[in-house]
Formats: structure tokens, sequence, C-alpha cells
């Protein structure tokens, strides 16, 4: 068995409108026309994969700056984080005695600035993101449109640095990187271009790692619940649906993107699954 360890990084927490995550969590009647929106915790979390031929890293988390002048406003207000010392990507590879030059591969689920705000970092490491995703996002930036969860500065970093960038194109559905790492292409749906991770364990089985393609277990269902953030309402549908059959078909774990409860059963670096 080529992987050896998962690690689980503790990214941090946003906290932010519910809605963004299950649309319409509350909903009004005849005797309540106006509701309150619920303001929720949101965890952040990377995966750290030791493989016999390299370290893989799934998600970079924030940018340590986020709320430091890394932001705008918009993003600030919306989505505040807060990331403490011993949490993070880097305080992680540090802890267990690593650097960001070790890291090999990085696989994005998608752009936003809570999943890919420390590409930088790792400017050795092949960063491989759908297609569809990065075109998306360059295309945003470029065009000087609304950014929604992509942050300017963030995409800045990436040009400067010359990041490694290796695009998945949307008809290879699924790609060895490495043994008992496969990456899932999944398409549109929260964003432009999704992606996941199935990881394989000696002792503990399957992992299939989703990150927002399907936020929370609330999302997951059944039923279906949409995100309040979602491009293409169709491709989650689609995705959803996916992931159930791989679920069966791997007998595999379902790691959701921000799911409070799920997070708080989790065990986290220096802890690790075999």
């Amino acid at each position: 068995m080529a992987n050896k360890r998962m690690y689980v990084v503790s990214g941090g927490m946003i906290q932010c409108d519910l809605a963004n995550m299950v649309c319409m969590p509350v909903m009004g009647n005849a005797r309540e026309h106006e509701v309150k929106s619920i303001w929720a915790d949101s965890p952040i979390t990377c995966m750290l994969i030791e493989n016999e031929e390299g370290l893989v890293l799934f998600d970079t988390g924030c940018h340590p700056d986020a709320m430091r002048g890394r932001w705008d406003e918009g993003n600030c207000l919306r989505t505040p984080v807060s990331v403490g010392e011993q949490e993070g990507v880097l305080a992680a590879l540090k802890m267990l005695g690593c650097r960001p030059g070790d890291i090999r591969y990085i696989v994005l689920s998608h752009l936003h600035e809570d999943h890919a705000g420390c590409i930088e970092f790792f400017p050795q490491a092949k960063v491989l993101v759908s297609d569809r995703e990065l075109t998306g996002a360059m295309r945003l930036y470029a065009l000087h449109g609304d950014m929604g969860g992509y942050i300017k500065n963030d995409i800045r970093a990436w040009l400067e640095k010359e990041i490694d960038w290796e695009p998945v194109a949307d008809e290879e559905e699924e790609r060895e990187l490495l043994e008992g790492i496969r990456i899932l292409n999944f398409g549109a749906g929260h964003t432009f271009g999704m992606m996941g991770l199935l990881v394989t364990l000696k002792d503990s089985g399957n992992y299939l790692l989703v990150s927002d393609c399907i936020n929370t277990k609330e999302n997951y269902g059944p039923p279906l619940r949409f995100p309040g953030l979602a491009y293409d309402t169709i491709g989650y549908r689609k995705t959803a649906e996916r992931i159930r059959r791989l679920e069966k078909k791997y007998q595999a774990k379902v790691l959701f993107g921000h799911d409070i409860g799920q997070y708080r059963q989790l065990k986290f670096v220096p802890e690790y699954y075999t």
C-alpha cells in the first residue's frame, strides 16, 4: 500500500450566514414575514497524504493574512475567518518536521479563498486544478468583475510566483495521481469546476474527499439540499449522485467540506489515519 498516513489539517473557522451552505435554512410564513438569518461556524480542513512517492496536499486553506488586508472588505464581512497559531498547513508541516518544499503535489478542489489561499508558499509543487475552474477564475480577474469567493490578491500572488499549474481537462473524469490516490474531476457545481480525491488507506479503508462538492451532511441528504452558493445546480446534483455511487462502490467514508459535526469527530495533526 503506497499511502502510509493521511493527516487532517484544521485550517481554522469561518463564520458565515448558514444560507451560504444550505439554501433557505429558515423560511418565512404567514405569521413571520421577516425571518432572521442564522450565523454559523464553518470549519476549514485540508488533507496531507504521506505517500511512498511523496507528499500530497489536498487544498491549502486561507492565506495567513486573510483578515489583515489580503481579502477585500466584502469577503471579510461575509466570511470572517480565525486561524489559530497551531492551525493551517504551514503550522501543520512545521509540527511534522516538514517544509513547504517537501510537497510534491497540490490537488485543489477549487480556487475559493478558503481552499487556495496558500498556493504561493509551495512554488516547487505541481498544482492540479480543474481546467474549467482555473479558466473561470482568471476570466473574472481579467474582466475586473465581481470575484465572489475568488481573491484578487491570491491571483496576483499566483501570477508573480509562476505557479506550476497542471489543469485537468473536463473530459478526464478520473486520474490516478499516485498509487492509492485518485483524482476525481466532478465538473461544474459549487463553482466552475470542482475536484475531489479518493484516498485508500491500509487500515481504515477508502475516503472520499469531496470538499465543497458537498458542504455538509445536510446537503448530502437524502434528500439532496442545494447550497446557497452554487454556480450550476444541475451539475451539483449530478456530482452528488456520482459521489453516492462512488461511496457505495468503494465502501468509502465521505469527508464533507464544511460540516461542523463531522469536523468535531476528526483527529488532527499530529494524529493521523492509516
